[in-house]
């Protein structure tokens, strides 16, 4: 029996990230996800990195295991190399298919689903600090979701000379989806729901339909999703660009920024979800194929709708600043100074234009640089926090000598 594959793959900023630190590659037959981590930008340098090196090495013909420690290799020698990217690391999800085996490399919090006969198992183990105290029956998978430091990775790509970085493999039967996502999809997303948008046919509207899931849910962090189908082959099918057995080709997308859909060019994913949206409006009372309307009487209707939509967009904009005022007195993360000294800020970690949505709230003497590797981690996320919630952080963090 002759298995082949089709993918879908989008990666989107979300909505509480000034930039994407995720990156994937959908290079038949390889597929990765990472999650880059680090200040100064170097959570999108880092990811960027393991993915090309991931890529450049499956394409040679090494196995996925020894192309993974090389990108570990070459995310930390970068960081060894510029002080100012100190720490950086990423996740990594990835498989490459052979012979009907997807053969998995995993380190850090992103993950990797199985949807079989209409069950969803997840195949990869969370290396982050709640992970590992689910494992060990110190917290049930519920307190989890909701734990404070959920986002602490024990495990990363680039911050140590060697990666413990797990392998395994699953022999993949026809009907199988494979979804690899970040921590941005699989946070916010319950798996119910993930479950019923891996049940469509296309997984390209699979992979669209687990964003726009995850925006809908606040879109906390950026998302990426990359969706693989595996069908039974048609008989006597030539169809090179799905054999599973096929090798990398070279042609085909690793996406290092987003929002971009696999295959395609770069876009943004939130006006095409707005596509997909305006598919499902219902037609005008009246107007059908076989009822004609007056062209003028139809280019009124169509005035009064782009008022409609008009007014009602500056309303949402008066609602929103209303709404801004008060969530930047309301909210506060932890962050670096440009002196490298750290500080709790309350509003948001954006800009809009030269004009921060952020003020300093309270500053510390201590350090980014004296942190461990895993509270850098903490302040490199710039969660949103209540006050008391980011006071209580920054007690753990030590920042009050």
């Amino acid at each position: 029996m002759t298995l082949a594959a089709r993918h879908g793959a989008l990666t989107d900023i979300g909505l509480h990230r000034a930039t994407n630190e995720d990156a994937f590659v959908v290079r038949p037959s390889l597929y990765a996800v990472c999650d880059g981590m680090g200040g100064a930008n170097a959570g999108e340098v880092a990811s960027a990195l393991a993915v090309e090196t991931l890529a450049a090495g499956v394409a040679r013909g090494e196995p996925i295991a020894a192309a993974a420690q090389a990108a570990n290799a070459a995310v930390y020698r970068h960081a060894q190399d510029d002080p100012e990217q100190t720490g950086m690391g990423t996740t990594l999800t990835a498989f490459v298919l052979e012979d009907g085996t997807a053969r998995f490399v995993h380190i850090g919090d992103s993950r990797a689903y199985l949807l079989r006969d209409g069950e969803l198992r997840q195949l990869s183990d969370d290396h982050s600090l709640v992970g590992e105290m689910v494992r060990d029956g110190r917290l049930s998978a519920d307190e989890a979701a909701l734990h404070p430091h959920r986002s602490i990775l024990s495990r990363a790509l680039g911050t140590e000379p060697q990666a413990r970085i797990d392998e395994f493999t699953e022999d993949l039967l026809p009907g199988d989806v494979v979804l690899l996502c970040s921590d941005g999809l699989s946070g916010p997303v319950p798996d119910d729901v993930i479950r019923v948008a891996l049940t469509r046919s296309d997984p390209q509207a699979a992979a669209e339909r687990l964003v726009a899931e995850a925006r809908r849910a606040g879109g906390p962090d950026n998302i990426t999703a990359v969706v693989v189908r595996v069908d039974e082959a048609p008989h006597g099918a030539e169809d090179e660009e799905a054999t599973l057995v096929r090798p990398p080709d070279p042609a085909t997308d690793i996406v290092v920024d987003g929002p971009s859909v696999a295959g395609g060019e770069p876009g943004d994913a939130a006006d095409m979800l707005a596509a997909e949206a305006a598919t499902l409006l219902p037609e005008e009372p009246g107007a059908s194929p076989a009822t004609p309307v007056a062209a003028g009487e139809a280019r009124r209707r169509r005035s009064l709708r782009r008022l409609g939509v008009v007014a009602a967009l500056l309303a949402a904009l008066a609602a929103a600043l209303a709404a801004g005022v008060v969530l930047l007195s309301t909210v506060f993360f932890i962050a670096v100074e440009e002196d490298g000294r750290l500080a709790i800020f309350s509003g948001l970690p954006a800009e809009v234009g030269p004009v921060p949505l952020h003020a300093v709230y309270r500053r510390s003497v201590v350090a980014y640089d004296s942190l461990s590797p895993a509270a850098r981690t903490l302040v490199d996320q710039r969660r949103l926090r209540g006050r008391q919630d980011a006071l209580g952080v920054s007690e753990q963090l030590g920042m009050w000598p």
